[in-house]
C-alpha cells in the first residue's frame, strides 16, 4: 500500500488580505468593484477548485471586515472583549459598544445571526449595492442622527464563537474554515470544545445570556430601558431568553422587534412575556411584498406582522428594513402606555394557517 507524504501534496491557496492586490477598489458610490473593470462586481467563479474559491471569499470579506469595523470604531463604537475584563491575547468575543452605554437612558441592542461576523448584515449586500447599506453602518448612523440625545448601542456577536489560538482571535464557522491548512486537500482543523471555544459565550444561546446579563446587567444605567433588535437564530434566542428571565426585564424591555423567515418555533410558556409581547412585539418577515405591508401570521408568531420588503434571505431583512424598524421603537418610546393594535389579517384562499 502507497501513500503520498504532505510534503509532496500541492500546498494550500493563500490570497492577500488587502482589495488593491485582490483587484479591487471602493468606488465613489462605496462600491466594491474590480480595477480592470470598475462595472464589475467581486468575482467569485475564477476557478473549478473549491478551496481556491474559499481562500480568495475569505480574503475579501476580511478587507470587508476591516472596513467596516474601522469606519464604525471611528464614529464613535469601541471594542469590548466578552467575557468582560478578559486581557487581549486570551479567550473572548468582541461585541461593539458606544462610549455613551454608562449613562444613556436608552440603549438600543442588535442580535444578529450566527452566520454573520461582527457589524456585518449581509455581505451579499455589501458585493452589489454598498459596504454601509449591507452593514451596520447606515443603522449607526440613523441611530446617531435620530436625536441631540441619542440612544447608546450595543452590537452583540453571536457568529464568531470559536476561539482560534494561532491568531488569538474570535472567528466565525466560515472563517475557521478558511484558516491555512498543511497542504490545499487537508482537512480543517478539528474544533477542540475546551480551547476553541469562548467561556460563557459558545454558542448563540450562552452568548445572548452573557450580553443581556453582564452587559446591560451591570454597563449600563439600572434606570436604562432597552429596545431589542434580533434577526433570525439570535432573535429566537434572545426571545426564549427574555421569557425564561422576564421578572428581571420586565420593568426594562419597552420593544422587541425580530426579523425572521416564514417559521417562528418559539412556544410562549411565560404568561406575562405573552402579554407584552403581543402589545410590543413586532415581526419583519421575509415576503415578496413591499415593506410594512401588514400580513397574516399574529397566530403564529404572537405579535402584529409585516413585509420586510425581502422575498428570499432573513440575512436582507436589516438593509431593507431598519429605517421602519427603528421607527417603530421611537413610536414606542414616545408613547408610553402603547399598545400595538391587534392586527389580524385574513389568509389567501390556499394558504395553509400556520404559514404566513
Amino acid at each position: 500500500m502507497f501513500r503520498r507524504l504532505s510534503s509532496s501534496l500541492p500546498r494550500d491557496f493563500e490570497y492577500p488580505h488587502n482589495l488593491k492586490d485582490l483587484g479591487y477598489y471602493i468606488n465613489e458610490n462605496d462600491q466594491i468593484r474590480s480595477i480592470a473593470s470598475p462595472e464589475q462586481e467581486f468575482h467569485y467563479f475564477i476557478s473549478k477548485n473549491e478551496r481556491v474559491l474559499e481562500m480568495q471569499r475569505e480574503s475579501m470579506n476580511v478587507c470587508i471586515r476591516r472596513e467596516v469595523l474601522s469606519r464604525l470604531t471611528a464614529n464613535g463604537l469601541r471594542e469590548t472583549r466578552l467575557p468582560l475584563n478578559t486581557p487581549a491575547d486570551k479567550p473572548h468575543v468582541p461585541i461593539l459598544t458606544s462610549s455613551n452605554l454608562h449613562v444613556a437612558k436608552r440603549v438600543i441592542i442588535y442580535f444578529g445571526e450566527s452566520a454573520q461576523e461582527l457589524g456585518i448584515f449581509a455581505y451579499r449586500v455589501i458585493g452589489k449595492e454598498s459596504i454601509a447599506s449591507g452593514s451596520a453602518i447606515n443603522l449607526l448612523n440613523a441611530i446617531q442622527e435620530s436625536s441631540l440625545n441619542p440612544p447608546a448601542i450595543v452590537i452583540a456577536n453571536p457568529g464568531q464563537s470559536i476561539w482560534y489560538n494561532g491568531g488569538k482571535s474570535a472567528v466565525s464557522p466560515a472563517t475557521w474554515s478558511a484558516l491555512p491548512r498543511e497542504t490545499a486537500v487537508s482537512s480543517p482543523m478539528v474544533i477542540d470544545e475546551r480551547r476553541n471555544r469562548v467561556p460563557k459565550n459558545e454558542n448563540v444561546a450562552s452568548h445572548v445570556r452573557y450580553v443581556l446579563d453582564e452587559v446591560l446587567g451591570h454597563l449600563t444605567d439600572k434606570t436604562a430601558k432597552v429596545d431589542i433588535i434580533g434577526v433570525g437564530d439570535g432573535a429566537l434566542e434572545v426571545v426564549e431568553r427574555l421569557q425564561i428571565d422576564w421578572i428581571k426585564w420586565e420593568k426594562r424591555v419597552e420593544a422587541v422587534v425580530v426579523g425572521a423567515s416564514h417559521v417562528w418555533k418559539t412556544e410562549f410558556v411565560n404568561q406575562q412575556f405573552k402579554e407584552f409581547w403581543g402589545k410590543r412585539g413586532r415581526a419583519y418577515v421575509l415576503s415578496p411584498e413591499e415593506l410594512e405591508t401588514p400580513l397574516n401570521g399574529r397566530k403564529q408568531f404572537g405579535c402584529n406582522v409585516y413585509s420586510a420588503g425581502e422575498p428570499h434571505h432573513v440575512e436582507c431583512i436589516m438593509p431593507r428594513a431598519y429605517k421602519n424598524i427603528l421607527r417603530y421603537l421611537q413610536l414606542v418610546e414616545d408613547a408610553p402606555n402603547y399598545a400595538a393594535t391587534e392586527q389580524y389579517i385574513p389568509p389567501a384562499d390556499d394558504a395553509d394557517e400556520e404559514v404566513l
